[in-house]
C-alpha cells in the first residue's frame, strides 16, 4: 500500500485508541503520503468519541515515518536562519524518495472572526516548515521564502490559495494535512467559508484540510461532491466497559490486588448502568466517576467491617453501599441539581439556617430545553402559531410588547409609592392598582407566580407534547441560534436523558401509570415541576420561569397577556 504506516505502528494506534480500528485504518489510507489524498475529508461524531485525538495520532506518526514531524507553538523565523548558520544544508540527493509530509492543527473555537482564522491557518503552515527537522526547502530556494513570508498578507479566503502555492511552493513538502478541530464552532462566516475552505485543496495539490465536527452534517454541508465522511460513533455499553477494563483499578489502601481485580469489572457495569449510561456520559466521565466512587465502594473491606455473611462479596457490597449511586453519584454528574443545604449544629442537633434557600440552577442547554418543555406544557398546541411562527403578524408582537411595557410602568409606579412613605397615593393610582392584578416579583412570592397572573387561569394543568413539538418550540425561543444550521439530536438527546434522570421529564405513559389514570402512550412527555430535588426544596413553576429569565427566554412573553 505505498508507504503506509508499518502494521506494528498501526497496532500500536489502536491499541492506544481501543475500538475505533476501522476508523484508524481508512484515514491512514486517505492519509498515506505516497497516494494522492482528497482534496477535503470529514469527520464527525459526539463529544468525548476520540476523533480529534485519533486523526492527530495518527499525523503525527506519519510525520515521523515520512522523515518530517511538526512542533506546534513556534512561530520564530529565527530558525530556518540558526539551521543554516549550523552548516545544516539541502541535501536533495539523501532524502529525494522521501515523502515529505506535514501539518498542523487549528482550534476553530479561538478563532474570534474569519480574518483571525486566515491569519491562524497560514502562521501554522510557516511554523511547521520552519520547525521541520529535516531539509525542507529546494536549492537555493530558502532566501526567496523568506522574502515570501515577509510579505504574507491574508485578508480574504480568496487570497488563501495563492498564500498558501507561495509559501509551500518552494519546499519539497508533497503533502500537507491541516485539521481544523471544531467546525461547528466557527464564529464568523458560516457554511460559506467553510464551503471555500473544503475547495482549498483542489487549488494547492499538495493541501489536504480534515473538517472536525461534532454534528452529522446534512448532505452536500460543504457543496462538493466526494467528500469522504468518517463517522466516529459514541461508545457502546461493551466498549466501555472493555475500555476501563484494560486499566488497573484506582490504587486503594490495605485492599488485596486479587479482590480488586474480581470486584471492579463488576463494580463497572453496575456504575454504567445507574448512571454513566442514562446521562450519555464519556469515557473520561467513566474513567472519573469509577475513580471517585471505587474508594467508596470498597471502604467496608478497607475498614474491616463485619460482613453480614462469611465474607464481603459483590452483592454484600452492593446493598450495603445502595445510597453511595444516588447520593454521591448526583455530585459527580455533569449537571447538579442537588445542592447542598447550608446548616448549622447548635446543641447537638442540625437546624437550618434562616437565610433563603437557593434552588439549583441547570447549565444553559438543560435550561433552555425544560424551558421549551415548560411552554410546550402550558400553552396548547392550537396556539404554537401564534406564539412560535416566524410569520406572525406585527401587530400581535406589538401587542404583547404593548402589554409588557404596561405591566413594566405599573411596577415602577409601585416602586415609587413603597420608596417614599412621604407621598400619598391617589384615587387614580388606587383604580389602576385595584384594576391590576399583577404582583410584584420577589423571591418569596416565585413559588406562586403562574398563580397570579391574569389569562394564565386555563393553563393550571400541564398538557403531554409530542418530542417533535418540544425541538420545535427550543428552535422558536433560542435566543442564541446557531448560524450554522445542525442537526441537534447529538446535542439536545443527552440533555433530555439528563432531565428524564432527574425526573423533571417524564414519559406521559408513565406519569398516567403513577397517578391511577389512563396511559398515552403515543410517544408523548409530561413535565415533572413537583419533584423535589432537596431535603428542603422542590421544583416549582416559579424556579423555572426565573432559570429561563437567566438565559434570556421571558415566559411571560408567551403566558402574560392581557
Amino acid at each position: 500500500m505505498g508507504s503506509t504506516l508499518p502494521e506494528e505502528l498501526i497496532a500500536s494506534i489502536s491499541q492506544q485508541w481501543h475500538c475505533r480500528d476501522l476508523q484508524i485504518r481508512q484515514l491512514i489510507n486517505l492519509l498515506c503520503p505516497t497516494l494522492p489524498s482528497p482534496p477535503a475529508i470529514f469527520i464527525h461524531g459526539p463529544q468525548g468519541s476520540g476523533k480529534s485525538s485519533v486523526v492527530r495520532t495518527i499525523l503525527e506518526e506519519y510525520g515521523r515515518h515520512a522523515g518530517c514531524g511538526s512542533q506546534p507553538n513556534v512561530s520564530s523565523k529565527d530558525t530556518v536562519r540558526k539551521r543554516k548558520q549550523k552548516g545544516v544544508q539541502d541535501q536533495p540527493g539523501d532524502h529525494s524518495t522521501k515523502a515529505l509530509f506535514l501539518s498542523s492543527t487549528i482550534r476553530v473555537a479561538e478563532c474570534i472572526t474569519a480574518r483571525h482564522l486566515l491569519v491562524k491557518i497560514v502562521t501554522s503552515v510557516i511554523a511547521a516548515i520552519q520547525n521541520a527537522t529535516w531539509p525542507v526547502f529546494i536549492d537555493g530556494a530558502e532566501k526567496e521564502w523568506l522574502k515570501i513570508i515577509d510579505k504574507v498578507r491574508c485578508e480574504h479566503v480568496s487570497t488563501l490559495p495563492a498564500v498558501l502555492s507561495g509559501i509551500l511552493g518552494k519546499t519539497r513538502c508533497e503533502k500537507y494535512v491541516l485539521l481544523l478541530d471544531g467546525v461547528d464552532e466557527l464564529r464568523e462566516g458560516g457554511q460559506m467559508l467553510l464551503a471555500a475552505l473544503a475547495r482549498m485543496g483542489e487549488m494547492v495539490s499538495s493541501l489536504c484540510v480534515i473538517f472536525a465536527s461534532r454534528f452529522t452534517p446534512r448532505p452536500l454541508f460543504l457543496q462538493v461532491a466526494g467528500v469522504p465522511h468518517i463517522y466516529f460513533p459514541p461508545y457502546s455499553r461493551n466498549e466501555m466497559l472493555a475500555i476501563l477494563s484494560r486499566l488497573l483499578p484506582p490504587p486503594v489502601a490495605d485492599l488485596p490486588e486479587e479482590i480488586a481485580t474480581k470486584l471492579y469489572p463488576l463494580f463497572l457495569a453496575t456504575l454504567y448502568d445507574s448512571l454513566v449510561g442514562p446521562a450519555a456520559g464519556t469515557v473520561p466521565f467513566f474513567r472519573s466517576a469509577s475513580e471517585k466512587l471505587w474508594p467508596k465502594f470498597v471502604s467496608p473491606i478497607v475498614n474491616q467491617e463485619n460482613p453480614p455473611g462469611g465474607e464481603w462479596d459483590f452483592s454484600k457490597l452492593l446493598v450495603k453501599n445502595r445510597a453511595l449511586f444516588q447520593q454521591q453519584g448526583e455530585h459527580i454528574l455533569v449537571h447538579h441539581i442537588v445542592s447542598e443545604t447550608p446548616s448549622s449544629t447548635t446543641n447537638g442537633t442540625s437546624s437550618l439556617t434562616k437565610t433563603t434557600i437557593q434552588l439549583p440552577a441547570l447549565p444553559y442547554l438543560p435550561t433552555l430545553v425544560l424551558t421549551a418543555a415548560f411552554l410546550a406544557a402550558y400553552i396548547p398546541q392550537r396556539l404554537d402559531t401564534v406564539f412560535f411562527s416566524k410569520f406572525t403578524s406585527s401587530k400581535k408582537k406589538r401587542i404583547r410588547r404593548r402589554g409588557r411595557f404596561n405591566l413594566a410602568s405599573q411596577l415602577q409606579g409601585q416602586d415609587q409609592y413603597f420608596d417614599d412613605p412621604t407621598q400619598t397615593p391617589t384615587k387614580s393610582s388606587k383604580r389602576s392598582g385595584a384594576q391590576s392584578r399583577v404582583t410584584k416579583s420577589t423571591p418569596a412570592s416565585s413559588s406562586s407566580l403562574l398563580g397570579s397572573r391574569k389569562g394564565i387561569t386555563n393553563f393550571l394543568t400541564p398538557r403531554p407534547f409530542s418530542l417533535e413539538r418540544l425541538l420545535a418550540i427550543y428552535h422558536a425561543i433560542d435566543p442564541n441560534p446557531s448560524l450554522v444550521a445542525l442537526p441537534v439530536a447529538d446535542a439536545i438527546s443527552p440533555e433530555i436523558a439528563t432531565l428524564q434522570r432527574l425526573r423533571l421529564l417524564v414519559p406521559a405513559s408513565s406519569a398516567a401509570a403513577a397517578s391511577g389514570g389512563a396511559i398515552d402512550g403515543g410517544e408523548k412527555w409530561c413535565l415533572n415541576v413537583n419533584i423535589t430535588v432537596s431535603s428542603s426544596a422542590s421544583v416549582n413553576e416559579g424556579w423555572i420561569v426565573e432559570m429561563a429569565r437567566g438565559i434570556g427566554v421571558d415566559i411571560d412573553e408567551y403566558l402574560a397577556i392581557d
